[in-house]
């Protein structure tokens, strides 16, 4: 979800800034494109978690939690696409 929201956010002539690009990502979406608000909440939420599980600590994912999340980026991915188009 990450690369394809950069995606996005490439496309449309932006680079973001700073340390919290990953945020920046998620809040150039969540201001010029019409997402469901609710895959935005999963795509904040992964973000999180994968900034824990990186950086902090291991194991935090469980099985179900990451068959929820490839659902739910398979689904984002396909909106990017439409949006690019």
């Amino acid at each position: 979800m990450l690369q394809a929201g950069r995606g996005l956010l490439f496309s449309a002539g932006y680079r973001p800034r700073g340390e919290q690009k990953h945020v920046a990502v998620i809040e150039f979406i969540r201001q010029r494109h019409h997402f469901n608000a609710q895959m935005l909440f999963h795509f904040d939420k992964m973000r999180k978690k994968r900034h824990i599980a990186v950086y902090e600590m291991t194991n935090l994912i469980s099985e179900d939690e990451a068959k929820h999340a490839l659902k739910v980026a398979n689904e984002f991915i396909k909106e990017v696409r439409q949006e690019i188009k």
